[in-house]
C-alpha cells in the first residue's frame, strides 16, 4: 500500500496520505476487538476463539476482490519488461484525467532510465539500501526495531497484561483495545497534516519519542 501512494500520491501530499492510511489499521482493530466481546462471552470458549479467528480470514478474502480491481504499478510493469501494459494502463489513466478536467495534461520534460529485469532479488535490494541509502536504512531499521520492542510488545499482547497484572476479566479485555485502537486512529487523523506542514523530520521525532 506504502508503495503506490508513494508512487502516485504527489509529494506535498504523500506524508499525510500515507499515515493517515496505515492509521486505519486501527479502525479495523477496533471493530476486531468488540467484535471478539459477544465471541468470548456467549459462546463456549472453544468455539468463541475459533470464530474470532475466521472472521480475520473472512475479511481477508476481501483482498482477493481488492487484487482483481486494483491495477498493477505501471512502473513494476515497466521494470519487469511489461512495458506495453505500463504505457496501455497510463494512457489510460491519462485520457480519464483529461475528460474529467477538460486540460490536456503537459508533456513530460524528465526521463528516468530503468533496467529491465525478470526479478529483483533481496541480494540486490541489500546492496541498494546500504550502498545507496545508507543513513535511511540505519534509521528505518532503528524505528522498526524499537517498535517491535517498545510497542508491539505490549500493544499485542495486551489482553494477557490486562488479565494478569490487573485482574480484567478475559471477556472485557476487548473493550480496553478498542479504546487504544480509537486514540491510534485519532492521532493519525488529527496529527497526519502535520507531516506535511511542520515536516517529517520534527514529527518522527517528536511523535515516535512520546
Amino acid at each position: 500500500m506504502n508503495s503506490a501512494i508513494d508512487e502516485l500520491i504527489p509529494s506535498r501530499h504523500r506524508g499525510r496520505i500515507d499515515i493517515i492510511i496505515n492509521g486505519t489499521y486501527w479502525a479495523g482493530a477496533a471493530a476486531g476487538a468488540l467484535i471478539t466481546i459477544p465471541l468470548i462471552n456467549f459462546l463456549p470458549t472453544e468455539l468463541g476463539w475459533r470464530l474470532a479467528f475466521a472472521v480475520g480470514v473472512a475479511l481477508g478474502l476481501v483482498i482477493l476482490l481488492v487484487r482483481r480491481n486494483v491495477p498493477e504499478s505501471p512502473r513494476w510493469l515497466f521494470i519487469h519488461g511489461r512495458d506495453q501494459e505500463a504505457d496501455t494502463l497510463v494512457e489510460g489513466i491519462e485520457q480519464e484525467v483529461e475528460r474529467e478536467t477538460g486540460a490536456r495534461l503537459d508533456q513530460p520534460d524528465q526521463y528516468l532510465t530503468i533496467r529491465q529485469r525478470h526479478s529483483i532479488g533481496f541480494g540486490t535490494i541489500a546492496r541498494t539500501m546500504v550502498r545507496s541509502y545508507p543513513k535511511r536504512t540505519v534509521l528505518g531499521f532503528s524505528l522498526f526495531v524499537g517498535q517491535a520492542f517498545l510497542y508491539n510488545a505490549i500493544t499485542f499482547g495486551f489482553a494477557q497484561i490486562l488479565e494478569t497484572f490487573f485482574g480484567t476479566p478475559s471477556g472485557s479485555t476487548g473493550y480496553y483495545f478498542a479504546v487504544i485502537a480509537v486514540g491510534n486512529l485519532l492521532g493519525p487523523l488529527l496529527l497526519g497534516p502535520l507531516f506535511d506542514t511542520v515536516g517529517r523530520k520534527p514529527m518522527i521525532a517528536g511523535t515516535y519519542r512520546t
